[in-house]
């Protein structure tokens, strides 16, 4: 029998400037965490819940997310990135080509223009999420 650890991606990280979300916690999850900031549930509460279910993944969220919903304006005022990983051929020495995992974080706008459809495909892997702590302090709600 193989045990798998569910919480591996379940995450809530903070350090100076920055809070990163894991890929698989659900709104519903951050809200009943302590460790997630008291303003970012309230902007949940009263923003994000008006477009999408609490039960619902982050990362699902924002893979159907329109850029005229408001809660992308909200995500762009809180400088969200969405942290991706990818595999390139990459040549060698002597001529031998090798796969390289590629580690990127973009800004929303841009994951939504150019890799939503490729980790829909699942081609793209999306690692985290984060936000700025300075976007949420001066966000007003």
């Amino acid at each position: 029998m193989e045990i798998q650890n569910n919480d591996d991606f379940k995450y809530v990280l903070q350090d100076t400037n920055t809070i990163y979300f894991g890929r698989e916690l659900t709104y519903a999850e951050m809200m009943d965490r302590e460790d997630v900031p008291f303003k970012f549930k309230a902007v949940l509460s009263a923003h994000i819940a008006r477009d999408t279910d609490l039960d619902k993944k982050m990362a699902e969220h924002l893979m159907t997310i329109s850029d005229s919903a408001f809660s992308y304006h909200i995500y762009e005022q809180l400088k969200l990135t969405v942290r991706i990983c990818y595999k390139v051929q990459k040549k060698g020495f002597g001529g031998k080509i090798k796969e390289k995992w590629l580690h990127k974080s973009c800004p929303l706008h841009q994951f939504c223009r150019e890799y939503r459809a490729l980790a829909a495909q699942e081609d793209v892997m999306i690692e985290d999420f984060s936000i700025s702590k300075l976007a949420l302090m001066v966000l007003s709600i």
